[in-house]
């Protein structure tokens, strides 16, 4: 059986390639065409963004009722000299412009939400693809030392 030290010296001998992680970054540079920091620091960028875009639609989509509720709030106040029931002050809440804006700015930070969503899981999906081309890269210059 053969020990690792001497194993590395047989395939250093036959001439396989000594691999290192700067290689390798370069090795992906060359291949993709862009350098892989520059990539990790745009899925950084990207998480980011998808962590406001979370922040955002989560708070317009619980501050609904609220506003909702505000609005009725009003709109009894106006009208204490009528008889308003629920059903009729929640209809008139929902028909006020202000909650109209509410609903339209949460279905817009909705979008964006899942505009952030793909875009960081399309670059997350290019890390992963490119640290299996490497291993594969890798795995095929070993098998060419050993031939």
């Amino acid at each position: 059986m053969t020990t690792t030290a001497s194993r590395t010296e047989e395939l250093r001998r036959r001439g396989a390639i000594e691999h290192t992680a700067h290689g390798a970054r370069e090795l992906i540079a060359g291949s993709l065409g862009e350098d892989p920091y520059e990539r990790i620091e745009q899925l950084r960028e990207a998480g980011r963004r998808k962590a406001r875009a979370e922040g955002v639609a989560y708070q317009l989509d619980h501050e609904r009722k609220i506003v909702l509720a505000r609005i009725a709030s009003e709109i009894a106040q106006a009208r204490a000299s009528e008889k308003l029931s629920e059903a009729k002050l929640d209809r008139m809440a929902r028909a006020d412009a202000r909650y109209e804006r509410h609903i339209r700015g949460t279905a817009e930070a909705v979008q964006e939400r899942e505009e952030a969503n793909s875009e960081y899981w399309g670059l997350r999906s290019l890390e992963e693809w490119d640290a299996r081309a490497v291993a594969h890269l890798n795995a095929l210059s070993r098998l060419e030392g050993n031939g």
